[in-house]
């Protein structure tokens, strides 16, 4: 049932006159008689009775006025609540990262962001799987690597080398570590992907599986001498006294940025201010 429909009659009603509501609703009389006879037919009964003067309600029409004003309230409280929504959505950022991006890069991103946008809201959750986030609509942007960023519009923000984990006091005062010499050691092997390319795993005198997000296992690990461990430079800027990271050779590295897809203002604020603010300063 459309609800224009109703309204034009009860104005009609109201007016006593489908002359003076078609003109109020820009509608031609003949639309406006048209509208009342779809009405009425699809209701069963006659909501108008043509008068000398006019129109007014018939005696069904008067029953059902409450019930019609009530389709039309309930209508102007969806329309209100659904702009409500759209308004919180518009000051609301969903972002999902990997954990060192959460802990490392967002913090100095999003300080500065809510200096400048503080009526938006930002949420952020933490997680090593990011890849469908974006389609299936629980983020807005996605900090990630270049491989689960997919083809998105995205914006790339740095390279990230890998760097060997070993326990303070390995290989002296070195800065570097040859791939070959870290198979002389257990290994703790982490979700990182690039390994099983990187690495060849049989080699390795011990494999430590170890299924985590929190970095922070892998460091405590290497601490207490249980084996080596590669992780991106970005996951141990702090945290890291009792074990030293070595530069491996050859070098590898993962390319870091953001997907997101275009959509509410505050998204539009987000990517604005990557581009022209913080990427600019870097």
């Amino acid at each position: 049932m459309e609800t224009q429909k109703i309204k034009a009659i009860l104005l009609a009603a109201e007016k006593k006159s489908l002359s003076a509501a078609a003109e109020e609703l820009s509608y031609t009389p003949s639309a406006m008689s048209h509208m009342a006879d779809a009405l009425e037919e699809e209701l069963g009964v006659k909501i108008l009775e043509r008068t000398r003067i006019g129109v007014e309600l018939s005696e069904a029409g008067e029953k059902l006025k409450e019930k019609l004003t009530s389709v039309i309230t309930a209508e102007n409280e969806l329309k209100r609540a659904a702009a409500e929504i759209t308004k919180h959505a518009d000051c609301e950022l969903r972002i999902a990262a990997y954990s060192s991006i959460s802990t490392y890069l967002l913090p100095e991103i999003l300080q500065a962001f809510k200096q400048k946008y503080p009526e938006i809201k930002v949420s952020i959750s933490v997680d090593d799987y990011l890849r469908d986030l974006l389609q299936k609509g629980d983020a807005d942007v996605v900090f990630g690597d270049a491989a689960i960023l997919g083809d998105n519009e995205k914006i790339m923000l740095m390279e990230d080398d890998y760097v060997a984990l070993l326990p303070e006091g390995t290989f002296g005062k070195r800065r570097s570590v040859n791939r070959e010499e870290l198979y002389d050691f257990a290994f703790i092997k982490t979700n990182e992907s690039f390994i099983k390319k990187y690495f060849d795993e049989d080699r390795f005198s011990e494999i430590v599986n170890l299924v985590s997000i929190d970095n922070g296992s892998v460091i405590s690990m290497v601490k207490k001498k249980l084996g080596v461990a590669v992780l991106p430079s970005l996951s141990i800027r702090k945290g890291t006294k009792g074990i030293k990271a070595l530069k491996l050779v050859p070098k590898v590295s993962r390319s870091l940025g953001l997907a997101y897809k275009s959509g509410s203002p505050a998204i539009e604020k987000f990517i604005d201010f990557i581009k022209n603010d913080y990427l600019k300063k870097q």
